[in-house]
C-alpha cells in the first residue's frame, strides 16, 4: 500500500513522471505515418495464423488505402496553407486602410494597424481591437 502511495506523490512531484498528453493533431487517423503502416503491416504478417495466411490482394488493398488516406490528409494540409495565404493576403491589402467592422456584437471603425493570423483566421487591428477579417463592412482608402 505503501508503495501506491509513494507512487502517487513521485508523479505529482516529479514532472518527468507525470502523465503526458498527447497533441490533438497528432490523434487518431492524423498520427498515422508510412512509417506507422509499414510497421502494424510487418506485425500483422509476423502474427498471422500460418494456416490460413492473409490474401495478398488484402494487403495490397490495406496497402493503397493507406496510400490514399495519406494523399488526403497531405492535400487537406496544402489547402488548409493555400486558404490562410490567401486570407494573409487579403487582410494585408487593408493596412493603413479605414475600415468599418462587426465584431461581438461591437461597431468597430478605424485605420487597420496591424494584421495577424491566429487560428487560422487573419485578424486586422483597429484602435488596438482585433477584428475578423470576415467581419469587414466597408473599407475606404485614407
Amino acid at each position: 500500500m505503501a508503495s501506491a502511495i509513494e507512487n502517487a506523490v513521485n508523479a505529482a512531484t516529479n514532472p518527468a513522471s507525470a502523465v503526458k498528453t498527447v497533441d490533438a493533431s497528432k490523434a487518431g487517423l492524423n498520427g498515422l505515418t508510412s512509417q506507422t503502416f509499414l510497421k502494424l503491416l510487418i506485425t500483422q504478417l509476423q502474427n498471422q495464423d500460418p494456416t490460413n495466411p492473409t490474401d495478398s490482394n488484402e494487403l495490397l488493398q490495406q496497402v493503397s488505402s493507406m496510400q490514399s488516406l495519406q494523399a488526403n490528409i497531405e492535400l487537406q494540409s496544402t489547402l488548409k496553407t493555400v486558404s490562410l495565404n490567401q486570407q494573409l493576403s487579403s487582410a494585408a491589402s487593408f493596412l493603413g486602410k479605414t475600415i468599418a467592422a462587426t465584431q461581438n456584437e461591437d461597431f468597430v471603425s478605424g485605420v487597420v494597424d496591424s494584421v495577424r493570423v491566429a487560428d487560422g483566421k487573419a485578424l486586422l487591428t483597429v484602435d488596438g481591437k482585433e477584428v475578423d477579417l470576415t467581419n469587414v463592412l466597408w473599407m475606404t482608402e485614407t
